[in-house]
């Protein structure tokens, strides 16, 4: 009799292993890509005024991001134009955003945004500084 229950047991926990291997769903990846631009980095940003002796006055560089495209800009001629967006979260408050580059036959690119507070981010163009090359800062502040 012993033998029995010991045996009975072995199978019970055994099928009970195996339902909870194979019946149980499997979780999602954190890592989902989304559609769009997320709603935290969603508005306009600038940075602060810096004065350029070349044209004589006070300039700013600015982020525009809408539900489906982004746009930076410190110049009319310096334009980056993000369409299609898709993102995910890489961290607590970082994003990496994608999308089609008009400038660029629409080949990939990468906007990667880490957000500091409500109204205060960093960005950054294919793993470089967004503002690489410019006079401006790198700190963009909800407008």
């Amino acid at each position: 009799m012993k033998l029995k229950s010991i045996i009975l047991f072995g199978i019970t926990s055994v099928s009970f292993l195996a339902f909870g291997a194979f019946g149980t769903s499997q979780n999602a990846s954190a890592h989902t890509w989304w559609d769009g631009t997320p709603s935290a980095v969603k508005g306009y940003w600038r940075t602060r005024s810096v004065y350029l002796k070349d044209i004589g006055m006070n300039n700013h560089a600015s982020i525009k991001a809408t539900s489906h495209t982004i746009t930076f800009a410190y110049s009319a001629s310096s334009r980056i134009t993000l369409k299609s967006t898709y993102w995910r979260k890489i961290g607590s408050n970082s994003y990496t955003i994608h999308g089609a580059m008009v400038q660029d036959d629409h080949f990939d690119h990468r906007i990667t945004v880490k957000k500091i507070g409500p109204y205060y981010l960093h960005a950054y163009f294919d793993g470089h500084l967004i503002t690489r090359g410019s006079v401006y800062p790198n700190s963009f502040f909800r407008k």
